[in-house]
Parts: structure tokens; sequence; C-alpha cells
């Protein structure tokens, strides 16, 4: 096991608030079980009222956990990961990376995951950012030693072969694992550390980085043929009609009312 970086509240804001949050809605759930659910669908869970202008739920939904074991594992590796990360690029850039990964894990993950599900599913964690987080480290230690630190290649082996290990256990029915979240987070990861550190082709990384980036947040906006859009998009189209249905108010009433 990794020892843990030097963590403090005025250094390592960020990491401090983002695992304080992860702890205590984990605690809480532990504590009272049914909350888990309430809170995935009343507030923090991906659902299709994303296309209903509920826009923050892709982030908030990494923050909430299956279970004590997945929040522990997901924590722990934030921990390690986010704290060099912020001494590098400061609090607000890696606030930004951080969220911005939720996003573009989470929403490939509810898109092609649920595409054609009548029935959501739970989709929840921290995993797709924190493997965004490794591939940031990952490429990034080329240019900066201290990554090593954190991301030697034990770490490596470790997380790529927790990767491979998921999809076997979710072709298996053994355990279900948002894997399109943990690859697409990978892969963000990876370009956004190019294109943050490979300072003589950076124009070359971030160009494809924002595309990609973009293209999946478009989504956000509309998905055709997404079983739950679709669903919010012809209940929109119910309602204008009913509306539009709804007969005038007589003026000779309303001039009489008092």
């Amino acid at each position: 096991m990794l020892l843990l970086p030097e963590i403090s509240f005025r250094r390592t804001p960020v990491t401090l608030i983002v695992m304080a949050v992860g702890v205590a809605l984990e605690l809480v759930c532990t504590l009272d079980e049914p909350r888990r659910i309430n809170y995935y669908n009343e507030w923090l869970g991906i659902l299709p009222c994303i296309w209903e202008g509920q826009l923050w739920r892709p982030f908030t939904t990494c923050l909430l956990h299956a279970n004590f074991l997945h929040a522990a594992f997901n924590i722990y590796w934030l921990a390690i990961f986010t704290p060099v990360l912020e001494h590098r690029l400061g609090s607000y850039r890696t606030l930004g990376l951080i969220v911005l990964l939720g996003y573009v894990s989470m929403m490939p993950e509810y898109v092609i995951g649920s595409f054609h599900r009548n029935q959501p599913i739970m989709i929840v964690g921290l995993s797709g950012i924190m493997y965004g987080l490794f591939g940031l480290l990952w490429v990034g230690r080329r240019w900066h030693r201290e990554f090593y630190m954190v991301c030697d290649d034990r770490v490596v082996q470790i997380l790529l072969g927790w990767f491979v290990l998921c999809i076997f256990l979710t072709y298996l029915n053994v355990m279900p694992v948002a894997n399109i979240a943990h690859g697409a987070g990978l892969l963000f990861g990876v370009l956004y550390g190019l294109a943050i550190f490979h300072a003589r082709l950076r124009i070359r990384w971030m160009v494809p980085a924002v595309l990609a980036t973009l293209l999946v947040l478009s989504t956000l906006i509309a998905c055709p043929g997404h079983a739950g859009y679709e669903h919010v998009k012809k209940r929109r189209q119910w309602q204008q009609l009913l509306h539009e249905l709804q007969p005038a108010p007589d003026a000779r009433q309303q001039h009489e009312e008092p």
C-alpha cells in the first residue's frame, strides 16, 4: 500500500473537500441504507432528468457509492493521486479537472450502457474520475518526476490489471462494474495529460481533447435514440400539447371577479 502524500487544507483543499463529501455520504448511507437510493433518485444520481435541466447529476453521482468497500477503494486512490496534481496545477485547475472527468466518464457510461434501457440502473462512484487522474499522472510522469511517487510501474500494473479484471467480472455476471466510465476516464485522462504536459505538441493533443470533450458534453443537451432522452422528449411534447389544448380564460369572467 502506498503512503498517503501530504494533505492539508492550506495546500490541498480540493482533495480534502472531495474526500470529505464522499466519506460523509458513504457514512450516512451505510448507517441508513435506504438513503442511498433516495439520494440517488431525488437529487444526486444520473437519471433522464438531466435532459430536463438537472445538469449537475453526472458529477454528483460520482460522489455516491454502491457500498463501503467501493467508497474506500475509490477514496483511497483519490487521496493518493489528487494531492500531487493539486501541488503541480493548483486547486482551481484540479477542481476543474475533477468535475470535467466526472462528466466525461459518467456520460459515456450512461449513454452507451443505458442506451436501450427503459428502466434506469444505478451508476455511482469516483472510479471514472480516479482512472482519469491515473491517466494524467501516467503520461505526466514523463515530464514531472514527482508523479512517479504515486504512479510508479507497480501502480500502473495494479490499476490496468484491475481494469481488465472488472471487465471479466462484469461479463461473467459476478459483479456489475461501470467499465465504460473506467475506460472513458482513462482515455480522457491521457488526452488531458498530453495536452497539459506535452509542451512541444500541446496544440496537437489539445485539439482532439477539446473535440472529444465537446462531443461527450453535447449529450447533456440531446441524445437521440437514448431511451431516457426519448421518454423526456415525449413527455415534453405531451405537456406542450396539453398546454395548447387548454381553453383560453373568459375575459368577462376575469373582469367580473373581485
